[in-house]
Protein backbone atom coordinates (compact mmCIF):
# COMPACT_ATOMS: atom_id res chain seq x y z
CA UNK A 1 0.00 0.00 0.00
CA UNK A 2 2.78 2.43 0.90
CA UNK A 3 4.57 1.77 -2.36
CA UNK A 4 1.47 2.58 -4.40
CA UNK A 5 0.69 5.69 -2.40
CA UNK A 6 4.14 7.10 -3.02
CA UNK A 7 3.87 6.35 -6.73
CA UNK A 8 0.47 7.99 -7.08
CA UNK A 9 1.25 11.15 -5.13
CA UNK A 10 4.54 11.90 -6.83
CA UNK A 11 3.75 13.91 -9.95
CA UNK A 12 6.21 14.02 -12.82
CA UNK A 13 6.45 17.34 -14.66
CA UNK A 14 8.01 16.21 -17.92
CA UNK A 15 7.85 18.97 -20.53
CA UNK A 16 5.36 18.51 -23.37
CA UNK A 17 6.99 20.10 -26.41
CA UNK A 18 5.10 21.59 -29.40
CA UNK A 19 6.34 18.65 -31.44
CA UNK A 20 4.82 16.23 -28.95
CA UNK A 21 1.51 18.09 -29.06
CA UNK A 22 1.43 17.94 -32.86
CA UNK A 23 2.27 14.23 -32.79
CA UNK A 24 -0.51 13.45 -30.30
CA UNK A 25 -3.07 15.58 -32.15
CA UNK A 26 -2.21 13.87 -35.44
CA UNK A 27 -2.55 10.41 -33.92
CA UNK A 28 -5.88 11.32 -32.29
CA UNK A 29 -7.21 12.76 -35.56
CA UNK A 30 -6.39 9.51 -37.32
CA UNK A 31 -8.01 7.47 -34.57
CA UNK A 32 -11.15 9.61 -34.52
CA UNK A 33 -11.51 9.20 -38.29
CA UNK A 34 -11.75 5.44 -37.70
CA UNK A 35 -14.65 5.67 -35.26
CA UNK A 36 -17.91 4.34 -36.62
CA UNK A 37 -19.98 7.24 -38.08
CA UNK A 38 -23.65 7.81 -37.34
CA UNK A 39 -24.92 6.55 -40.70
CA UNK A 40 -23.16 3.22 -40.18
CA UNK A 41 -25.08 2.72 -36.93
CA UNK A 42 -28.28 3.06 -38.91
CA UNK A 43 -27.09 0.23 -41.14
CA UNK A 44 -26.07 -1.90 -38.16
CA UNK A 45 -29.58 -1.60 -36.71
CA UNK A 46 -30.84 -3.62 -39.68
CA UNK A 47 -28.21 -6.38 -39.50
CA UNK A 48 -28.32 -9.71 -37.72
CA UNK A 49 -25.55 -10.87 -35.35
CA UNK A 50 -23.54 -12.64 -38.06
CA UNK A 51 -23.66 -9.56 -40.27
CA UNK A 52 -22.57 -7.38 -37.34
CA UNK A 53 -19.60 -9.68 -36.73
CA UNK A 54 -18.60 -9.42 -40.40
CA UNK A 55 -18.98 -5.63 -40.25
CA UNK A 56 -16.83 -5.04 -37.17
CA UNK A 57 -14.35 -7.60 -38.49
CA UNK A 58 -13.59 -5.13 -41.27
CA UNK A 59 -13.01 -2.19 -38.91
CA UNK A 60 -10.66 -1.39 -36.02
CA UNK A 61 -11.89 -4.59 -34.35
CA UNK A 62 -10.50 -6.89 -37.04
CA UNK A 63 -7.60 -8.28 -35.01
CA UNK A 64 -9.76 -8.99 -31.98
CA UNK A 65 -12.48 -10.69 -34.03
CA UNK A 66 -9.89 -12.88 -35.76
CA UNK A 67 -8.17 -13.80 -32.49
CA UNK A 68 -11.38 -14.76 -30.69
CA UNK A 69 -13.30 -16.34 -33.58
CA UNK A 70 -11.79 -19.76 -32.87
CA UNK A 71 -13.21 -19.93 -29.34
CA UNK A 72 -16.24 -17.61 -29.32
CA UNK A 73 -19.33 -17.10 -31.47
CA UNK A 74 -22.31 -14.77 -31.69
CA UNK A 75 -22.84 -12.24 -28.93
CA UNK A 76 -19.87 -13.60 -26.94
CA UNK A 77 -17.53 -12.98 -29.87
CA UNK A 78 -18.83 -9.44 -30.34
CA UNK A 79 -18.56 -8.48 -26.68
CA UNK A 80 -15.16 -10.11 -26.29
CA UNK A 81 -13.78 -8.26 -29.33
CA UNK A 82 -15.26 -4.94 -28.17
CA UNK A 83 -13.89 -5.06 -24.64
CA UNK A 84 -10.44 -6.29 -25.66
CA UNK A 85 -10.12 -3.60 -28.35
CA UNK A 86 -11.36 -0.96 -25.92
CA UNK A 87 -8.75 -1.85 -23.31
CA UNK A 88 -5.95 -2.01 -25.88
CA UNK A 89 -7.00 1.37 -27.30
CA UNK A 90 -6.84 2.98 -23.87
CA UNK A 91 -3.43 1.51 -23.14
CA UNK A 92 -2.15 2.54 -26.57
CA UNK A 93 -3.30 6.15 -26.17
CA UNK A 94 -1.79 6.38 -22.69
CA UNK A 95 1.50 4.98 -23.97
CA UNK A 96 1.90 7.74 -26.59
CA UNK A 97 0.91 10.54 -24.21
CA UNK A 98 3.93 12.25 -22.63
CA UNK A 99 4.56 14.03 -19.33
CA UNK A 100 1.74 15.83 -17.59
CA UNK A 101 -0.78 14.72 -20.21
CA UNK A 102 0.12 11.14 -19.42
CA UNK A 103 -0.38 11.73 -15.70
CA UNK A 104 -3.86 13.21 -16.12
CA UNK A 105 -4.98 10.66 -18.70
CA UNK A 106 -3.84 7.78 -16.52
CA UNK A 107 -5.71 9.19 -13.55
CA UNK A 108 -8.92 9.70 -15.54
CA UNK A 109 -9.03 6.15 -16.93
CA UNK A 110 -8.55 4.77 -13.41
CA UNK A 111 -12.36 4.84 -13.21
CA UNK A 112 -12.35 1.54 -15.08
CA UNK A 113 -10.64 -0.10 -12.12
CA UNK A 114 -13.78 0.66 -10.09
CA UNK A 115 -15.95 -0.80 -12.85
CA UNK A 116 -13.87 -3.99 -12.87
CA UNK A 117 -13.73 -4.36 -9.10
CA UNK A 118 -17.48 -4.01 -8.71
CA UNK A 119 -18.10 -6.50 -11.53
CA UNK A 120 -15.84 -9.08 -9.91
CA UNK A 121 -17.34 -8.58 -6.44
CA UNK A 122 -20.91 -8.86 -7.69
CA UNK A 123 -20.12 -11.88 -9.84
CA UNK A 124 -18.63 -13.74 -6.86
CA UNK A 125 -21.44 -12.82 -4.48
CA UNK A 126 -24.28 -13.65 -6.87
CA UNK A 127 -22.72 -16.58 -8.72
CA UNK A 128 -22.46 -14.99 -12.16
CA UNK A 129 -20.48 -17.25 -14.53
CA UNK A 130 -16.87 -16.15 -14.98
CA UNK A 131 -17.12 -16.27 -18.79
CA UNK A 132 -19.94 -13.72 -18.75
CA UNK A 133 -17.99 -11.38 -16.49
CA UNK A 134 -14.79 -11.73 -18.50
CA UNK A 135 -16.56 -10.44 -21.63
CA UNK A 136 -17.47 -7.11 -20.01
CA UNK A 137 -14.34 -6.42 -17.95
CA UNK A 138 -12.34 -3.41 -19.15
CA UNK A 139 -8.67 -3.92 -18.17
CA UNK A 140 -7.72 -0.37 -19.11
CA UNK A 141 -6.39 0.99 -15.82
CA UNK A 142 -4.29 -0.48 -13.01
CA UNK A 143 -6.14 -3.78 -13.31
CA UNK A 144 -4.68 -5.33 -16.45
CA UNK A 145 -5.83 -8.59 -18.02
CA UNK A 146 -3.58 -10.87 -15.92
CA UNK A 147 -4.71 -9.29 -12.65
CA UNK A 148 -8.35 -9.43 -13.76
CA UNK A 149 -7.99 -13.16 -14.41
CA UNK A 150 -6.42 -13.61 -10.97
CA UNK A 151 -9.33 -11.78 -9.30
CA UNK A 152 -11.86 -13.89 -11.20
CA UNK A 153 -10.20 -17.03 -9.87
CA UNK A 154 -10.69 -16.06 -6.21
CA UNK A 155 -13.33 -17.93 -4.21
CA UNK A 156 -14.48 -15.34 -1.66
CA UNK A 157 -14.96 -11.58 -1.35
CA UNK A 158 -12.14 -11.51 1.21
CA UNK A 159 -9.81 -13.24 -1.26
CA UNK A 160 -10.68 -10.69 -3.97
CA UNK A 161 -10.00 -7.78 -1.64
CA UNK A 162 -6.72 -9.35 -0.55
CA UNK A 163 -5.77 -9.66 -4.22
CA UNK A 164 -6.27 -5.92 -4.66
CA UNK A 165 -3.56 -4.91 -2.20
CA UNK A 166 -1.52 -2.26 -3.97
CA UNK A 167 -4.56 -0.66 -5.63
CA UNK A 168 -4.81 2.99 -4.57
CA UNK A 169 -8.43 2.55 -3.40
CA UNK A 170 -7.83 -0.73 -1.59
CA UNK A 171 -8.21 0.95 1.80
CA UNK A 172 -11.68 2.26 0.91
CA UNK A 173 -12.75 -1.16 -0.32
CA UNK A 174 -11.39 -2.95 2.73
CA UNK A 175 -13.11 -0.55 5.10
CA UNK A 176 -16.57 -1.29 3.68
CA UNK A 177 -16.33 -5.01 3.00
CA UNK A 178 -14.44 -6.07 6.13
CA UNK A 179 -17.68 -6.91 7.94
CA UNK A 180 -18.96 -9.18 5.18
CA UNK A 181 -21.83 -8.82 2.74
CA UNK A 182 -25.18 -7.24 3.57
CA UNK A 183 -27.99 -5.90 1.43
CA UNK A 184 -27.05 -2.57 -0.13
CA UNK A 185 -23.32 -3.07 0.51
CA UNK A 186 -22.20 -2.88 -3.11
CA UNK A 187 -24.06 0.38 -3.70
CA UNK A 188 -22.31 1.86 -0.65
CA UNK A 189 -18.92 0.56 -1.79
CA UNK A 190 -19.33 1.84 -5.34
CA UNK A 191 -20.40 5.27 -4.14
CA UNK A 192 -17.40 5.49 -1.76
CA UNK A 193 -14.97 4.39 -4.48
CA UNK A 194 -16.19 7.00 -6.96
CA UNK A 195 -16.07 9.72 -4.32
CA UNK A 196 -12.44 8.82 -3.61
CA UNK A 197 -11.69 8.64 -7.33
CA UNK A 198 -12.94 12.18 -7.96
CA UNK A 199 -11.27 13.47 -4.79
CA UNK A 200 -7.92 12.11 -5.99
CA UNK A 201 -8.44 13.41 -9.51
CA UNK A 202 -9.25 16.92 -8.25
CA UNK A 203 -6.26 16.83 -5.95
CA UNK A 204 -3.96 15.92 -8.81
CA UNK A 205 -5.48 18.44 -11.25
CA UNK A 206 -5.01 21.23 -8.69
CA UNK A 207 -1.50 20.19 -7.69
CA UNK A 208 0.20 22.39 -10.29
CA UNK A 209 0.53 19.70 -12.91
CA UNK A 210 0.55 21.29 -16.37
CA UNK A 211 -2.90 21.35 -17.93
CA UNK A 212 -4.64 20.42 -14.70
CA UNK A 213 -6.77 23.56 -14.57
CA UNK A 214 -8.26 22.95 -18.02
CA UNK A 215 -9.89 19.69 -16.96
CA UNK A 216 -11.57 21.12 -13.85
CA UNK A 217 -14.63 22.77 -15.53
CA UNK A 218 -15.54 19.52 -17.26
CA UNK A 219 -15.04 17.47 -14.10
CA UNK A 220 -17.35 19.80 -12.19
CA UNK A 221 -20.00 19.46 -14.88
CA UNK A 222 -19.62 15.66 -14.91
CA UNK A 223 -19.98 15.50 -11.13
CA UNK A 224 -23.09 17.72 -11.22
CA UNK A 225 -24.77 15.41 -13.74
CA UNK A 226 -23.86 12.35 -11.66
CA UNK A 227 -25.19 13.93 -8.45
CA UNK A 228 -28.45 15.01 -10.09
CA UNK A 229 -29.01 11.43 -11.25
CA UNK A 230 -28.18 10.12 -7.77
CA UNK A 231 -30.54 12.65 -6.17
CA UNK A 232 -33.48 11.25 -8.15
CA UNK A 233 -32.43 7.67 -7.45
CA UNK A 234 -32.22 8.29 -3.72
CA UNK A 235 -35.61 9.98 -3.66
CA UNK A 236 -37.16 7.14 -5.66
CA UNK A 237 -35.67 4.29 -3.65
CA UNK A 238 -35.06 5.36 -0.08
CA UNK A 239 -36.32 7.36 2.90
CA UNK A 240 -33.05 8.55 4.43
CA UNK A 241 -32.74 11.90 6.18
CA UNK A 242 -29.26 12.99 5.13
CA UNK A 243 -28.17 12.36 1.53
CA UNK A 244 -24.99 14.46 1.69
CA UNK A 245 -22.74 11.42 2.24
CA UNK A 246 -24.00 10.08 -1.10
CA UNK A 247 -23.19 13.24 -3.06
CA UNK A 248 -19.81 13.53 -4.78
CA UNK A 249 -18.08 16.78 -3.71
CA UNK A 250 -16.23 18.98 -6.18
CA UNK A 251 -19.02 19.96 -8.57
CA UNK A 252 -20.51 23.38 -9.16
CA UNK A 253 -23.39 22.30 -6.90
CA UNK A 254 -22.46 21.60 -3.30
CA UNK A 255 -23.81 18.58 -1.37
CA UNK A 256 -25.79 21.01 0.80
CA UNK A 257 -27.81 22.06 -2.27
CA UNK A 258 -28.91 18.48 -2.88
CA UNK A 259 -29.77 18.03 0.78
CA UNK A 260 -32.06 21.08 0.59
CA UNK A 261 -33.70 19.80 -2.61
CA UNK A 262 -34.24 16.25 -1.40
CA UNK A 263 -37.38 16.80 0.76
CA UNK A 264 -39.02 19.44 -1.51
CA UNK A 265 -42.69 18.69 -2.28
CA UNK A 266 -43.83 22.06 -3.67
CA UNK A 267 -43.64 22.42 -7.46
CA UNK A 268 -42.65 26.09 -7.52
CA UNK A 269 -39.96 25.55 -4.91
CA UNK A 270 -38.66 22.58 -6.89
CA UNK A 271 -38.53 24.51 -10.16
CA UNK A 272 -36.87 27.48 -8.44
CA UNK A 273 -34.20 25.11 -7.12
CA UNK A 274 -33.63 23.68 -10.59
CA UNK A 275 -33.33 27.17 -12.05
CA UNK A 276 -30.95 28.31 -9.33
CA UNK A 277 -28.66 25.39 -10.14
CA UNK A 278 -28.94 26.05 -13.89
CA UNK A 279 -30.17 22.49 -14.46
CA UNK A 280 -33.26 23.32 -16.50
CA UNK A 281 -31.32 24.55 -19.58
CA UNK A 282 -29.53 21.19 -19.66
CA UNK A 283 -32.81 19.29 -19.41
CA UNK A 284 -34.39 21.58 -22.00
CA UNK A 285 -31.63 20.81 -24.51
CA UNK A 286 -32.02 17.12 -23.78
CA UNK A 287 -35.78 17.32 -24.32
CA UNK A 288 -35.30 19.25 -27.57
CA UNK A 289 -33.08 16.44 -28.83
CA UNK A 290 -35.57 13.74 -27.82
CA UNK A 291 -38.48 15.47 -29.55
CA UNK A 292 -36.42 16.91 -32.43
CA UNK A 293 -38.14 20.19 -31.64
CA UNK A 294 -36.26 23.43 -30.96
CA UNK A 295 -39.49 25.03 -29.72
CA UNK A 296 -39.33 23.06 -26.48
CA UNK A 297 -38.84 25.50 -23.59
CA UNK A 298 -37.66 25.28 -20.00
CA UNK A 299 -41.28 25.13 -18.82
CA UNK A 300 -41.79 21.90 -20.76
CA UNK A 301 -38.67 20.38 -19.23
CA UNK A 302 -39.73 21.57 -15.77
CA UNK A 303 -43.17 19.97 -16.08
CA UNK A 304 -41.75 16.61 -17.12
CA UNK A 305 -39.03 16.49 -14.50
CA UNK A 306 -41.44 17.68 -11.78
CA UNK A 307 -43.87 14.88 -12.63
CA UNK A 308 -41.15 12.27 -12.14
CA UNK A 309 -39.98 13.98 -8.95
CA UNK A 310 -43.45 14.20 -7.38
CA UNK A 311 -44.08 10.53 -8.21
CA UNK A 312 -40.72 9.59 -6.69
CA UNK A 313 -39.49 8.12 -9.93
CA UNK A 314 -36.13 8.42 -11.63
CA UNK A 315 -35.92 10.70 -14.70
CA UNK A 316 -37.12 9.26 -18.00
CA UNK A 317 -34.52 6.95 -19.47
CA UNK A 318 -34.66 8.77 -22.79
CA UNK A 319 -33.95 12.09 -21.05
CA UNK A 320 -30.96 10.70 -19.16
CA UNK A 321 -29.59 9.28 -22.40
CA UNK A 322 -29.98 12.70 -23.99
CA UNK A 323 -28.19 14.31 -21.02
CA UNK A 324 -25.34 11.83 -21.54
CA UNK A 325 -25.11 12.89 -25.19
CA UNK A 326 -25.09 16.50 -24.07
CA UNK A 327 -22.27 15.78 -21.62
CA UNK A 328 -20.23 14.27 -24.43
CA UNK A 329 -20.90 17.29 -26.64
CA UNK A 330 -19.85 19.59 -23.79
CA UNK A 331 -16.54 17.73 -23.50
CA UNK A 332 -16.01 18.16 -27.25
CA UNK A 333 -16.66 21.90 -26.98
CA UNK A 334 -14.23 22.38 -24.11
CA UNK A 335 -11.57 20.26 -25.83
CA UNK A 336 -11.79 22.46 -28.93
CA UNK A 337 -11.30 25.49 -26.71
CA UNK A 338 -8.14 23.94 -25.24
CA UNK A 339 -6.64 21.91 -28.09
CA UNK A 340 -3.22 21.61 -26.43
CA UNK A 341 -4.45 20.03 -23.22
CA UNK A 342 -5.51 16.64 -21.93
CA UNK A 343 -9.13 17.31 -22.96
CA UNK A 344 -8.85 16.21 -26.63
CA UNK A 345 -7.38 12.93 -25.39
CA UNK A 346 -10.25 12.42 -22.95
CA UNK A 347 -12.74 13.39 -25.65
CA UNK A 348 -11.44 10.70 -27.97
CA UNK A 349 -11.43 8.08 -25.21
CA UNK A 350 -15.03 8.94 -24.28
CA UNK A 351 -16.10 8.66 -27.93
CA UNK A 352 -14.39 5.27 -28.08
CA UNK A 353 -16.16 4.26 -24.89
CA UNK A 354 -19.57 5.09 -26.32
CA UNK A 355 -18.74 3.36 -29.59
CA UNK A 356 -18.27 0.19 -27.56
CA UNK A 357 -21.49 0.85 -25.63
CA UNK A 358 -23.43 1.47 -28.85
CA UNK A 359 -22.18 -1.67 -30.57
CA UNK A 360 -22.89 -3.72 -27.47
CA UNK A 361 -26.40 -2.27 -27.24
CA UNK A 362 -27.11 -3.15 -30.87
CA UNK A 363 -25.78 -6.68 -30.48
CA UNK A 364 -27.74 -7.32 -27.29
CA UNK A 365 -30.85 -5.82 -28.81
CA UNK A 366 -30.56 -8.19 -31.74
CA UNK A 367 -29.98 -11.10 -29.38
CA UNK A 368 -33.29 -10.37 -27.63
CA UNK A 369 -35.20 -9.66 -30.84
CA UNK A 370 -35.78 -5.93 -30.35
CA UNK A 371 -36.78 -3.85 -33.35
CA UNK A 372 -34.38 -1.16 -34.69
CA UNK A 373 -36.36 1.77 -33.25
CA UNK A 374 -36.30 0.26 -29.76
CA UNK A 375 -32.54 -0.38 -29.93
CA UNK A 376 -31.90 3.15 -31.22
CA UNK A 377 -33.16 4.56 -27.91
CA UNK A 378 -30.10 3.08 -26.21
CA UNK A 379 -27.51 4.63 -28.53
CA UNK A 380 -25.31 7.63 -27.73
CA UNK A 381 -24.82 9.38 -31.08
Amino acid sequence: MNRIKSRRTKLHYFPVTPTAYIYICTRLTVRKSRLIPRDQYMRLLNMDLNQIIRFIGETEYQNEVNELAGSLTGISLIEGALTRNFAETYQSVISITPGALHELTERYVARWDIWNVMLVLRSRQFGIPVDQVRQVLIPAGWIKEARAEFLLSQRTLADIIDGLKGWELHGVLEQYVAGGYHKGLFAEVENALYMSFYKNLFRDAKSGIRGGNTILPYLRFEIDITNIRNLFRLRAGSRINDIRPYMIPGGNLHPEYFQQMYPVEDKQQFIAGMQQAKILPILMEALQEIRCDNQVCEADAADIIWKRWSERKTPLFSMMMAVTRLRLHRLDQISRRYPFSVLPILSYLEHKRYEMINLRAIARGKQFGLDPDSIKRYLIL
